[in-house]
Order: C-alpha cells, then sequence, then structure tokens
C-alpha cells in the first residue's frame, strides 16, 4: 500500500488541470493499491450553507451526509492524478455510491478524512473500481463511503449497451422543475466543474445534447427529501445512477417504506429512470 499524508484538503483547481492532462496507460484487472488521508479538516461555513441552499437542506443544522462526499471528493481526485493509477480521469463514471453515517456531524468539528482505492471488477463495460472514503472526528468513525466508478472499455471489446428494460414506476410523491444552471450551481459549491455538468457546448464536446445534472446532486436532493425520515438515526443509503438527468428538466421523486427502512426512485416525468436507491437503519 501506497499511503499519502496530507496537511491540507488539495486544491480541486490544481488537481483538475492535472486530471486535464493525465492519459491513461493499458492495464489488467487491478489497480495499484493507494491511499490518502489528511487531518484537522473543518467545514467551511459559507460553503456549507451554499451547498444547503443548493440541495435542498434549508433545514439541516448539522452537515448533510452528502456533504461530506463533497469535503472528501479530492482525495479522490488525488488517487486519480496519482502517477501510480493507470487510468486517465477523463471520461470516468460514477455508477454506483453508498454512504454510511453512524451519527451526525456537526460543522465545526474537526475531521480525519482517509480515501483508498479498493476492489477492481472486469464487467460488460470495462473496468469497474471503487474509492473508499472513512471520516473520523475525535477517533470516533462518523461516515464512509463506497464510490464505485467504471473505466469504459474503448474498441469493439466493449460490446453493445444492453437495451434498458421498461420499468413500473409508482406515483410520484413530488415533482422538481431543474433550471439549465443547476449544473453551474452545483459546481461552484461542490468544486465539481466537470464540462458536461456546466453549458450546452461543454457538455456536446463529451457527447451529451445538453448539461447534465451531477449524480451526486441527485443523491443529495433525494436525502434532503427524506431528512424529516431519517433525522438522527444511523443509516445507510445506497444509489445507482441508471440515465443522465438533462438540464433543464422535469423530475419526479418517490418514496415507499420498507422493512429495513425507505425506498426511493427518481425518474423523468416521461417515466425514464434516473436513480433507484434505499436508506437502512443501521
Amino acid at each position: 500500500m501506497q499511503a499519502d499524508t496530507l496537511s491540507t484538503i488539495p486544491s480541486l483547481w490544481r488537481l483538475y488541470a492535472g486530471a486535464a492532462v493525465k492519459r491513461g496507460r493499458p492495464t489488467g484487472d487491478s489497480l495499484p493499491a493507494l491511499s490518502v488521508s489528511v487531518a484537522g479538516v473543518r467545514a467551511d461555513r459559507p460553503q456549507v450553507q451554499a451547498y444547503n441552499r443548493v440541495c435542498g437542506f434549508e433545514r439541516q443544522a448539522t452537515l448533510a451526509p452528502t456533504f461530506l462526499h463533497i469535503l472528501s471528493f479530492p482525495l479522490q481526485m488525488h488517487l486519480l492524478v496519482h502517477n501510480a493509477m493507470p487510468l486517465a480521469p477523463v471520461g470516468l463514471v460514477h455508477v454506483r455510491n453508498r454512504i454510511r453515517q453512524y451519527r451526525p456531524v456537526e460543522q465545526e468539528e474537526l475531521l480525519w478524512i482517509d480515501c483508498t482505492v479498493g476492489e477492481t471488477r472486469r464487467v460488460e463495460a470495462g473496468l469497474e473500481f471503487d474509492f473508499i472514503t472513512r471520516i473520523e472526528a475525535n477517533g470516533e468513525p462518523v461516515w464512509d463511503s463506497v464510490s464505485t466508478t467504471l473505466s469504459r472499455m474503448s474498441g469493439k471489446t466493449a460490446g453493445k449497451k444492453p437495451r434498458r428494460q421498461e420499468e413500473t414506476l409508482p406515483e410520484p410523491d413530488e415533482n422538481w422543475s431543474l433550471p439549465p444552471d443547476l449544473g453551474r450551481r452545483y459546481g461552484a459549491v461542490s468544486g465539481d466543474r466537470n464540462p458536461i455538468h456546466l453549458y450546452p457546448f461543454t457538455a456536446k464536446l463529451f457527447g451529451f445534447r445538453r448539461p447534465i445534472a451531477h449524480g451526486m446532486w441527485s443523491k443529495a436532493r433525494c436525502l434532503a427529501a427524506l431528512a424529516s425520515t431519517i433525522g438522527n438515526k444511523p443509516f445507510s443509503v445506497d444509489v445507482r445512477f441508471k440515465t443522465p438527468v438533462y438540464l433543464p428538466s422535469e423530475v419526479s421523486f418517490s418514496r415507499q417504506s420498507s422493512e429495513s427502512g425507505v425506498d426511493f426512485q427518481l425518474y423523468s416525468t416521461g417515466g425514464r429512470p434516473h436513480l433507484t436507491g434505499e436508506v437502512a437503519w443501521l
């Protein structure tokens, strides 16, 4: 395991500059064992407030569970631009995300954050790999996550994309109107300024007809809608990102109680599924 210890959260601007010029190298079915950690991290209050407004956490007194993903995201980028990492960051796709929160995290707490390259899997579309992130406060685990990312195979070996099966979706509990500048607003508060989220012309450079919403905005907005149900209970939340949310658009959110917690979905008004997920109590 090659482990880096940083004195502060690295600059995303510098990391994006490195990501833009990095080229991938052929690799097998595994990635190098890499990790990075940083201690003494405290959330920036103005950023927290701006994030809460964009994602719908207006009544959130403690840090939103998904904000902790934003706080730790530069460590994932640090590992992606690492000299030992054989993959190119440009073109990677975030396909699944699981968060477990063991207790609410106060805005003023000092945090220790660690991010590690986890398991890799060869799948039909390419190579999937996990980022495993852990956060502690006062030596106590408070939050962890697994972010699953896909590096697509190029050429004929990638295979055909499977036809999407029709799904029966429940009646919506809420309908949301997403403005055309949502990607830019979320990018400003999260630091994730991937061109596919910003403007029509930058999205078209990467094959999208319009900008698309960040997957972690979609997850955050769903959690904000479930905030009163979750309260201060320890929980996990798993989501699968299914199809892009184009901007602007109208989307629907639905939830159903289950034996272990809550199931939920985000889908277009035409019935196209964007995200499915489950909240389970720990």
